[in-house]
C-alpha cells in the first residue's frame, strides 16, 4: 500500500537564481487602495460630525473658508441687499424711539423755578 511519491529539486546556480526567482517581498506590502470618491451624503455626514472641531476662523480649513469657498458660487451679497432696507427701517424706528422717550422724560420733568 505505500505509494511512491517522486520529489524534484531544481537546483539553480547562484548567478542565475536572481534572474529565475522574484525575491521581492510583495506579500508583505499593503494593497493599493483605490481613490474613492466621497458622495455628497458622506461628505455631510463628516461635516456634521467635525462642526464642532472646525475652527471658527482661518485661512484654510475653517469656517470662514467654507463660507468664503461657498460664497463663489452663492450671491450673498443680493441677501445682503434685500436686508438692508429693513435694517435701516429698524435703526430709523430705534431713533425715532428715542426721540418720543426724551419727550416723555421732559413732559414728565418738574418745572423747578
Amino acid at each position: 500500500m505505500a505509494k511512491e511519491i517522486s520529489i524534484k529539486k531544481t537546483v539553480y546556480q547562484k548567478d542565475t537564481f536572481g534572474k529565475v526567482i522574484d525575491r521581492s517581498f510583495k506579500s508583505f506590502v499593503q494593497p493599493a487602495t483605490e481613490d474613492q470618491q466621497v458622495t455628497l451624503e458622506q461628505f455631510f455626514s463628516d461635516y456634521d460630525s467635525l462642526f464642532l472641531e472646525i475652527p471658527a476662523e482661518g485661512d484654510i480649513q475653517s469656517h470662514t473658508y467654507l463660507i468664503n469657498k461657498s460664497s463663489e458660487l452663492v450671491d450673498f451679497e443680493k441677501d445682503t441687499t434685500d436686508i438692508q432696507p429693513l435694517l435701516d427701517e429698524i435703526t430709523q424706528l430705534r431713533n425715532q424711539i428715542l426721540d418720543y422717550q426724551e419727550q416723555l422724560i421732559e413732559a414728565n420733568k418738574p418745572d423747578i423755578e
